[in-house]
């Protein structure tokens, strides 16, 4: 059925809006999710299938089409960050956190066509389990070298590093990683990221409001 076609059954988009909020009520989930473009294009894909489709398991959603969904949104965000990266150079950012217990990492990339693209979230957990610290090696040998080097192998070799700034806080531990990724990587200049700075100022400003 093409898209301006009258439906068959004139009572199926009342039957459909029904059953769609029937699931958000019953799964407490946002009534905004009734307005998301995503639902809107699984509509349209169920309308491709036949009766014999099956849905998938929840040990599939959490496993092979996670795996694939994550290398999609990867190679999305590598293609719009890495456009023109031999002129322009590449922007990495990053900074530590603790949540509810759990010692993560967050690692961040900006270029003309993207200023935000999520590299990636590390979870550090095993590696202080095994008696490791976030210390500089860790984070400049194991976290951040492996993802300039993943996005190097997403450009054409002649483009050569594609890394250029480095941006963290003042905590020697990233500040010593930069240290060592400029003698991996010459190119890059490493400097201060002012944003906490910032973030506490604003919050001393809101406190004497």
């Amino acid at each position: 059925m093409k898209l301006w076609e009258a439906p068959k059954d004139p009572a199926a988009p009342g039957r459909m809006n029904i059953a769609l909020a029937d699931f958000l009520h019953s799964n407490c989930l946002p009534f905004s999710l009734a307005e998301c473009p995503k639902l809107l294009a699984l509509i349209m894909e169920a309308k491709n299938i036949g009766k014999d489709y099956k849905l998938p398991t929840r040990q599939s959603i959490g496993g092979k089409y996670l795996d694939a969904l994550y290398e999609t949104y990867w190679k999305a965000q590598m293609d719009s960050l890495l456009i023109d990266v031999d002129v322009f150079g590449v922007t990495i950012f990053g900074d530590g956190a603790t949540i509810k217990g759990n010692p993560l990492l967050n690692v961040l990339a900006a270029g003309v066509h993207n200023p935000f693209a999520l590299l990636d979230i590390v979870d550090c957990t095993e590696h202080h389990a095994n008696g490791g610290k976030k210390d500089a090696h860790y984070l400049a040998h194991d976290v951040i070298g492996p993802l300039i080097e993943r996005m190097e192998r997403h450009v054409a070799k002649s483009v050569g590093h594609v890394v250029d700034l480095a941006f963290f806080d003042g905590a020697s531990n990233v500040q010593n990683a930069g240290a060592i990724l400029q003698s991996i990587y010459p190119r890059i200049t490493v400097g201060h990221g002012a944003e906490h700075v910032v973030s506490l100022l604003f919050l001393d400003c809101y406190l004497k409001v």
